[in-house]
């Protein structure tokens, strides 16, 4: 846990951030930030839609450290665009996070599911925070079968 709590206490103090995590100069307006914190949870998406999230056993160093690489940046986005419960969000999901980076072997499907579920639940939060960025929106349905979805597939962990 050491490890993310460092790079995020410097991320934070404003000291060198980890390459692919810079603030991007030209950013300036709300509307830009939006744009950037969807673009960096469709990283985070694309990270998560690899087998090794459904299948705890199949999880590796370099997809976590892809996620929490993604997940600096949406943060960084979300503080930059105001949007304080998704900075908060993100933060709590980096302790989770750190947890796997220190020790794979503690992973599990609930870990796994908290992480891919986050997707859905961050664009909510834009969503509702951005008001008139209707062309990032993720609909109800949509967020309720990923939901749905990670339910059906712990019960059948639980059960099997």
């Amino acid at each position: 846990m050491r490890t993310m709590q460092n790079l995020n206490a410097r991320y934070r103090i404003g000291e060198a951030t980890p390459v692919g995590t810079e603030p991007d100069q030209g950013l300036e307006t709300s509307a830009e930030w939006v744009a950037a914190a969807i673009d960096a949870l469709d990283s985070i998406g694309n990270v998560v839609s690899d087998q090794c999230f459904s299948h705890p056993d199949a999880l590796t160093q370099d997809s976590i450290m892809s996620y929490a690489l993604a997940l600096m940046r949406l943060r960084e986005c979300a503080s930059a665009a105001g949007f304080e419960r998704l900075t908060k969000a993100c933060d709590a999901l980096a302790v989770t996070v750190a947890r796997l980076i220190e020790d794979i072997s503690c992973a599990s499907s609930e870990k796994c599911e908290a992480l891919t579920r986050f997707v859905a639940h961050a664009h909510a939060m834009i969503q509702l925070s951005a008001g008139n960025a209707t062309r990032y929106v993720m609909s109800i349905s949509d967020i309720r079968n990923s939901v749905d979805n990670a339910s059906v597939e712990r019960d059948a962990r639980a059960q099997g």
